[in-house]
């Protein structure tokens, strides 16, 4: 009782002070109480969503079997739930973010969404410039163009705009390079040109 007492001592306290404010200063005391509020509300309700599209996220994940999607409908549902979790999180954490954006692109170039897969790659390549998984962004975009839209010379542009921006990456400057040299040449070719360079490499090293 006495603590439940001293807590309603101090609100009354606190209250008799706002009531002797001029009017324009208890005005403006409301006014950010209100938008502290507001800003507590609007930050749990953003963490509690982000929670739940993570665990729904999740469950989608632990039902593909392997590489294999053979379930469309669940991977379009785990692609809308990325891009929601993704917004929520871009700023927070830019990392997860840029994962979560490379996953979710991957998906959708494997089950026919090219055009997904062109806008999420390029949401990162180009929002987050500077981040470690642009240069795969980028990357995997000429490669999407190049290989499943058939744009040759859209791949072709953003091939070379690669090597501007990632002269020296060591991930896939080489095969920017490799790729506009060969832009064009069918899949089979090449296998059979990686295969003769292999043979060739092997006889160089007996």
């Amino acid at each position: 009782m006495g603590g439940r007492n001293a807590i309603t001592k101090s609100s009354n306290k606190q209250i008799n002070r706002l009531k002797r404010q001029p009017p324009h200063k208890l005005l403006i005391t409301m006014r950010k109480l209100l938008l502290v509020t507001l800003f507590a509300i609007a930050f749990l309700a953003c963490t509690d969503k982000a929670g739940i599209l993570r665990g729904r996220l999740d469950a989608l994940d632990k039902e593909f079997s392997g590489a294999d999607v053979t379930d469309k409908k669940k991977a379009e549902e785990f692609i809308v739930t990325a891009e929601q979790l993704a917004a929520l999180i871009k700023e927070k954490d830019p990392d997860q973010y840029a994962d979560l954006i490379l996953k979710t692109a991957g998906l959708a170039k494997t089950i026919g969404e090219p055009q997904k897969a062109v806008e999420l790659y390029t949401q990162l390549a180009e929002g987050m410039p500077d981040h470690p998984k642009a240069p795969t962004a980028l990357f995997m975009l000429g490669f999407v163009y190049e290989n499943d839209l058939g744009d040759l010379a859209k791949a072709r542009s953003v091939y070379e705009s690669f090597l501007q921006k990632y002269p020296d990456d060591p991930g896939f400057a080489d095969d920017a390079k490799f790729s506009i040299e060969h832009l064009g040449v069918p899949s089979d070719t090449l296998a059979k040109m990686f295969e003769q360079m292999n043979k060739d490499s092997t006889r160089v090293g007996q």
